[in-house]
Order: C-alpha cells, then structure tokens, then sequence
C-alpha cells in the first residue's frame, strides 16, 4: 500500500472515533468544541480528496447513479433501521416529551427532507444527504471550471455564508444549506488532492510531527474564543471568522499527524468501516442507557456523572461496531458494496479509499 493510501486511511480512522467520541455523553464541552470544530469539515475533505481523475470523467448520470449506491442506498437502510427502534423506545427516553403527539408516519417525512433537524429517528444521517448534494453539486461545476476556481469560488460563498448566516433562516432539504459550507472543505481536498505528491516528497516524518503539534496548538488556542460549533445546527461560533481557520488547522494538523505514523490493521478497519460506525453509534448509546436504566435502575444522568462513562460509551459504541460489521456484510451485501465490482470504480465517500 502506497504512503498516500495509508494517510488517508489513518486520518478516517482518527476522524471517526473523533465522531464517536464527540458525541459521546459528558464529554467535556472544550473537548466537544474542540472536536467539532474540523471533524466533519474533515470528512469533506477527505471526499474531496478522494475525487479521482477517473470518476471526473463519468457522465453527470453516471456519477450520480453511482453516489446513490454509496450514499443513497446506506441512507435509507439506516434511517430505516433507525425508525424501527425508534418507534418502540422514543417514548421511554429522556427526551420524550419533545415527541408527545406527533404519530408514527410524522418521522417518514424526514427521510425525504434529509437534513438533521428532520432526521430526529438518528440525526448522523445529515451527513449522508450532505455529502450526497455536496459531491454532486462539485461534480457538475468541476466540468466546467479548474479545481482552482472552484476552490476560491466555493470557499469565498461559503465564508460569506457562515458571516451572515442567521438562525432564523429556514432550514432547506437535503443538505442545501449545510453543503454550501461543505462545499468549501470538499474543494479544498479535490485541490489538495493536486499537490499531495509534493508534500508527501518534502515532508519527513521527523518534520510533520511538529507541524502537527504546532498546527493543533492554535486549534486549541481559537477555540477558546469561538467556542460551540456544529456544522449540522449551521452554528459557527462565537466569532464566526475563526470558523474555517479552525477547520483547516485541525484539517492539515492532523494530516501532518497521518503522514508521520504508520498504518496497522485497526486503521484499515475503522477506515474501511466508517460507512457502518458513522450511523451505528447513537444507535449504541442509546441502548446502553437503556440497559443501565432499565437492568440496573441507574437514573439517566449517571451518563454525565464521570469521564469513565464518556470513554467507557466510546469505546465500547466502536468495540461492538466489528460484529455489527460483520453482521451487515453478511446479511445486507448490496447495502454496503458486497455486490459485483462497479462499472465506475468505487465512491469517494465514506467507502474505503484506494
């Protein structure tokens, strides 16, 4: 495996148990901020990234039929795995009384809305719809204009958006308004995408640990002043012009991170498998509160009572997400790519990199 297969595999990796562990209960909220503040614009930039020359060459319907196997179809198997556990339990939870009165089909609607606030039955699932509007939308500017046009078209948009943006804006479907600010980190890894030979050459490992550390210091530093971000709640902080320089310090902090490190088995698992753990998780969570409530008479809080619970939720939500895998490959193949080799090559998206 080449240099630049196995960073992009370490820095899924790292970016998916960041997404676990972020949504983690009682995680420190520095750390949540800190968290939040570039681990899904990395996500997009890896997508970007994996944009390969190949698929630019597919015809609009070719790549959308092909985003709609490695988005679409996952999408809806989660939320309707999701909607059936979360009919029988979203009234035993803490949070019930937000669902009094709304009927059992009220849910459905979110599924063709696709962004976070609808998709209440697992609200992970904005990201599917996100990336899916996101890779699109690149896909067909990019037949008409360089990477480099795009990357200050997209990030220009999208830097104007987040310093205007009010919370009273309407929220739009299927990612819209997210993706206008995703767009930014997904142009940025297509572009990136240009230059990693030569970074890759010029960087020694014995130099990219400090460019790591001194990159991820200033990500400490800004987030104590821009505080709470969330780019599914379109909550860009407390001074929203740190927004996208946070984002792209922890971005290449932790790209300086990847290059430095080898690969091992654990890597390539959690980066093959960021398709089943990204929608898994909550899910998990949600059923360890309710053994501890139920099995054992724990009031709902003891999940903010103490770091070990954080952890302990985090660990054990990505432990049981290999024999979740193992299950989903086995009996649901056509979901998760089990079918015979695609005609355009595989998806840019939370699929394996290669």
């Amino acid at each position: 495996m080449t240099r630049n297969i196995q960073y992009i595999d370490i820095m899924k990796a790292i970016g998916i148990v960041l997404v676990v562990l972020g949504h983690s209960p009682g995680l420190n909220e520095y750390v949540k901020s800190t968290i939040y503040g570039f681990h899904m614009p990395l996500f997009f930039f890896i997508s970007g990234l994996l944009l390969s020359d190949e698929k630019r060459q597919l015809k609009i319907t070719e790549y959308f039929i092909l985003q709609t196997r490695a988005l679409g179809i996952p999408y809806l198997f989660f939320w309707f795995v999701s909607y059936l556990y979360w009919l029988p339990t979203h009234t035993l939870s803490a949070s019930a009384g937000k669902y009094v009165g709304i009927p059992w089909w009220k849910p459905i609607e979110g599924v063709f809305i696709g962004n976070g606030n609808a998709l209440y039955v697992n609200v992970v699932l904005w990201f599917f719809t996100c990336l899916f509007t996101t890779s699109l939308i690149y896909f067909i500017a990019r037949k008409f204009f360089s990477y480099l046009s795009l990357l200050i078209l997209f990030n220009s948009i999208a830097f104007a958006f987040t310093l205007f943006y009010d919370k009273s804006w309407p929220r739009t479907p299927m990612g819209l308004d997210n993706a206008v600010v995703a767009l930014a980190f997904f142009s940025a890894g297509h572009s990136f995408r240009q230059y990693q030979p030569v970074f890759l050459e010029s960087m020694s490992k014995k130099r990219a640990i400090p460019a790591s550390l001194f990159l991820f210091s200033w990500v400490l530093i800004f987030t104590i002043l821009n505080g709470e971000v969330d780019l599914n709640t379109m909550s860009f902080g407390n001074y929203k012009i740190l927004y996208f320089l946070i984002a792209y310090l922890g971005i290449f902090s932790l790209y300086f991170f990847s290059i430095s490190i080898p690969n091992n088995l654990v890597f390539k698992w959690l980066s093959k498998n960021t398709i089943i753990i990204f929608p898994v998780h909550l899910l998990m969570f949600s059923v360890f509160t309710g053994i501890a409530e139920v099995v054992f008479g724990m009031p709902h809080s003891f999940r903010e009572s103490s770091v070990v619970w954080t952890v302990l939720f985090a660990v054990s939500a990505l432990l049981l997400s290999y024999p979740a895998s193992l299950f989903l490959y086995r009996y649901f193949p056509n979901v998760f790519g089990g079918r015979k080799k695609r005609q355009y090559g595989r998806p840019e998206s939370l699929a394996r990199s290669g």
